[in-house]
């Protein structure tokens, strides 16, 4: 998946994606190839579920 498809999935612009993943917020795993920062789909998965669980760090609600 791309930063885009993660940024659409958490309901942020992809803006905000990068600035979450420059400040080292909580955001889905990701790696590199090239200049384009991608994501597994199990791990997006994976991640979502356990923040679903925790109940905090909630997209909606990390500063921008």
């Amino acid at each position: 998946m791309t930063l885009l498809d993660v940024s659409r999935i958490l309901k942020i612009s992809e803006h905000t994606a990068r600035n979450r993943l420059s400040r080292g917020f909580p955001m889905p795993p990701s790696f590199r190839v090239g200049r384009r920062r991608l994501f597994l789909t199990a791990e997006v998965e994976q991640w979502l579920a356990r923040q679903a669980a925790s109940g905090t760090d909630r997209p909606s609600e990390l500063p921008l």
